[in-house]
């Protein structure tokens, strides 16, 4: 009688959970594992080709994979992943439409989760910054980029006008470095074809790096590829600020832990990673990062059938110390995961993770970009080739290799895409943060917004007086929304405060539902 296959269920569609599939197809087929994917999106994100998606060379779909498509002829539950019962070897599901729970069984649990954005020892910095790891978040911050040349297009207020055209990065690693470039080179395009009314000049990217050099994967090996990335970047309109980092942030300012303050209506967080609160749950042993902690083999410290790899692992480098939360090290996980947990359903050895890297690469735009491979440098035009050779490899499926393709060749011929693509509907409530002193509202100014306070308090001014004090659960702004448009007050924290923002369109339909 033939035995019943092995149920190996993943927790993540990422890189890792992607390569392993893979490497079990055959034994898919053979009927000797049995493969469940669960993932909250449907979809995969290859975050190598943001920056290019938010400049418009290529088209935002680009870079998204069905998860339909990748695990083809696989379980795959689109769900958000509530607990993990180790000893009954079961997952619990929720369904994103309604909260209803379905359990999967599993003999092997891979682990894949990746890693979060941690930014709430930061205040405000959660609520007032753009990031990159969502694909909801990438699209809103291109369109958001966009929209505000548009805006300052008709802007006559010199200062409202480079608040409107700075642009503050947190982050000089690769992700950091890429966006700034990326960015200023589109500003260079829009100025000279588009926005006749916005000079190059008048666009400031301001990056904030907290150590005392950027590109820090590249560590000390490479001071020739440092020194090259710093001459290019140097021809820009990019400022780098050394040692400097994001402190708190509202919605016109980024404050640093210099005590500087830089006017601003974009900041776009690259830095700060964290595990996924589900890890909390469990009784597993934990490197002081909060990764899950995993012997040479990717098993969970003490744990026969739960194995993990990727951002949310410290698994051991074959060199010493700990695999770097790469790409390349999820996908070479996930291929000696699947391998070991073959071996251990034929009931043999494991085989010991013996990859120690291949090399990196970081675009510096305009045809350019450093790299090394192997440990041999390389810059200029040749690296941004072998760069984009690399990114079309590691795209997941065929379809996107090819619309990628397709995107880069065309549109130094036919131009980006510079179409936003915002809707009144994710304009409608934000979540705000402003520090003691800042105005939210200034009398005597178009408003199309009203305020919700649900932590902190604020003064309320007309002509420069006092008239009264607000807290939490108290609002304000509606006058101006509902009447001429004008502010009849001026609001300014006293505290730390904490908003929610509603556009008019949604105060009108909340007045006519209460009326």
């Amino acid at each position: 009688m033939k035995e019943a296959p092995v149920k190996i269920v993943c927790l993540g569609a990422g890189y890792l959970t992607i390569h392993a599939v893979r490497s079990l197809r055959k034994s898919i087929r053979k009927g000797i594992v049995e493969v469940s994917v669960i993932d909250r999106n449907n979809y995969h994100v290859f975050h190598g080709l943001v920056a290019e998606v938010l400049t418009g060379k290529l088209s935002p779909g680009d870079i998204v994979s069905p998860a339909r498509k990748l695990f083809k002829g696989l379980d795959f539950i689109n769900g958000e992943i509530e607990s993990v019962d180790f000893n009954a070897q079961e997952v619990t599901t929720t369904r994103l439409l309604d909260g209803k729970r379905f359990k999967i069984r599993f003999d092997h649990l891979i682990i894949g989760m990746g890693s979060t954005d941690d930014l709430g020892k930061y205040p405000g910095v959660s609520e007032n910054t753009f990031r990159l790891k969502a694909y909801p978040d990438v699209v809103a911050l291109r369109n958001h980029i966009i929209s505000l040349f548009e805006y300052a297009s008709i802007e006559a207020d010199p200062g409202e006008r480079e608040e409107l055209l700075t642009f503050v990065i947190a982050g000089g690693n690769y992700a950091g470095i890429e966006v700034a470039v990326e960015l200023d080179e589109f500003a260079a395009d829009l100025t000279q074809h588009y926005f006749p009314q916005i000079g190059y000049e008048e666009v400031r990217i301001i990056v904030l790096h907290s150590g005392a050099f950027i590109l820090p994967e590249l560590g000390e090996r490479f001071p020739g590829l440092l020194k090259y990335a710093v001459k290019k970047i140097g021809a820009t309109n990019i400022k780098i600020r050394y040692n400097e980092r994001i402190q708190s942030a509202t919605p016109v300012s980024a404050r640093t832990n210099q005590g500087q303050e830089i006017s601003t209506r974009t900041i776009i967080s690259c830095v700060g990673n964290a595990q996924s609160p589900l890890f909390n749950q469990w009784e597993v042993e934990r490197h002081e990062s909060g990764r899950l902690l995993t012997d040479d083999y990717f098993r969970l410290v003490g744990k026969d059938n739960l194995w993990a790899g990727g951002d949310c692992a410290a698994a051991p480098h074959p060199k010493g110390g700990y695999c770097p939360p790469l790409a390349i090290y999820a996908m070479k996980a996930g291929v000696q995961i699947s391998k070991n947990i073959l071996r251990t359903i034929r009931k043999k050895p494991l085989a010991k993770y013996q990859f120690t890297g291949l090399g990196d690469a970081c675009t510096l735009a305009n045809r350019r970009a450093l790299g090394h491979l192997y440990g041999v440098p390389f810059s200029g035009w040749p690296a941004w080739v072998a760069w984009r050779v690399f990114m079309f490899k590691y795209l997941p499926i065929w379809e996107k290799k090819i619309r990628t393709t397709i995107d880069w060749c065309i549109w130094p011929f036919v131009g980006r895409d510079i179409a936003s693509y915002q809707s009144d509907k994710q304009l409608q409530v934000k979540e705000l943060y402003f520090e003691p002193g800042q105005e939210v509202i200034v009398e005597g100014e178009d408003g199309n917004t009203m305020f919700v306070i649900y932590e902190g308090e604020a003064a309320v001014f007309q002509q420069d007086r006092e008239i009264g004090r607000l807290t939490k659960g108290d609002y304000f702004g509606e006058l101006a929304v509902l009447g001429n448009g004008r502010r009849s007050a001026t609001v300014k924290s006293l505290s730390r405060l904490r908003l929610l923002e509603i556009r008019k369109h949604l105060v009108n339909k909340i007045k006519k539902a209460l009326e």
